[in-house]
Parts: C-alpha cells; sequence; structure tokens
C-alpha cells in the first residue's frame, strides 16, 4: 500500500514483517507520520482470495479523511479481494453495531460503502484464537452484477428508511 497519496498524506507501511505463513506479511500502517494501525496483508493461494486485516484507529474520519482511506484499501484489492476492518477503538459503530444497526449505519460502514464496498458482515465474535477481536468484513465485488446483487442485500438489512432513500437515490445502479 505503499505510494498511495490521501490528500497531501502519503499512505505507507513500516516494521514490515514476514510472519510463518509465505503470502502473509504485517506491518503497520500510517498516514502521513501517524498510525491508522496494525495491518495483515495477504497475498493469495489457489482458491483463497486476498486480503487485508487492519487493527483500525479511527482518526481519519475526524480529519475528513476515512472515505478516500477506505477507497484506496478498495482500489488496492482485486475483484473479490476481502478487508477486515476492527472497530472496537471506533466507539460510535462499536456501540451502533451492538445496538442491533446493520454495519452500513454506522459511520465506518457508510465510509466503507462509499468507498465502493457492497457487502458487509459484522463478526462482532470472531471464530477461534488467532481471529482477534470484533471486526467488519467487506468484500470487493467480483462485477458490476454482483455489486448489484449485494446492494439489493444490503436494501433488506437497512432499518434506517433516511439511509435506504440514499441508497436508492445516490447509487449508481442498472436500470
Amino acid at each position: 500500500m505503499n505510494n498511495f497519496k490521501i490528500d497531501e498524506f502519503e499512505l505507507h507501511a513500516k516494521d514490515i514483517r514476514q510472519t510463518h505463513i509465505k503470502e502473509l506479511k504485517s506491518f503497520v500502517l500510517y498516514l502521513g507520520n501517524r498510525s491508522i494501525g496494525r495491518c495483515n496483508y495477504f497475498s493469495g493461494r489457489d482458491y483463497y482470495p486476498v486480503w487485508i486485516e487492519l487493527d483500525y484507529d479511527p482518526w481519519p474520519r475526524e480529519a475528513g479523511l476515512e472515505v478516500k482511506l477506505m477507497k484506496a484499501f478498495y482500489d488496492f484489492l482485486p475483484p473479490k479481494g476481502r478487508f477486515f476492518i476492527t472497530y472496537e477503538k471506533d466507539y460510535e459503530t462499536y456501540r451502533m453495531l451492538f445496538s442491533g444497526y446493520s454495519v452500513v449505519e454506522t459511520p465506518l460502514g457508510k465510509s466503507l460503502f462509499l468507498a465502493g464496498f457492497r457487502w458487509f458482515k459484522n463478526w462482532y465474535f470472531p471464530e477461534g484464537g488467532n481471529e482477534g477481536g470484533p471486526k467488519i468484513q467487506t468484500n470487493k465485488p467480483s462485477s458490476d452484477n454482483i455489486a448489484e446483487e449485494e446492494i439489493k442485500e444490503l436494501l433488506e438489512e437497512v432499518k434506517n428508511p433516511e439511509i435506504k432513500d440514499w441508497i436508492v437515490n445516490n447509487v449508481k445502479r442498472k436500470s
């Protein structure tokens, strides 16, 4: 993810470490000189798709950079790539998810949606011992047709009529 620019800030990795899995690297990701979190990058193998996991510090939202940051992840991933992002440090998203809101109704979910992601899963209780804490999974659609289907499914999940109307009226869709 080096050499991505978000406004005047460069997105870059430090402390890059190879793990015991040859396709998996771990590093700290910075926007400018400030950390946005520890990151794992899996480059894919056979039928396992590329994925990125970010233990996110949501300070870019307050700086007005979060949608652009999520768009950098979206652009970096290939079709079918997966993005996992923790929300334990994002108190508003955490509170809303545990109160029954859908992912896209939260501040973080909205940023992910505006960046281009269309499918979401809340891993509020991740499986297994190495899975870490609560996180959102979102996948980059493999095609426009898949993205359209994902929007239809998403509209069934959204409870807030204002957000549902916004999606219907503002997202480019097939006619």
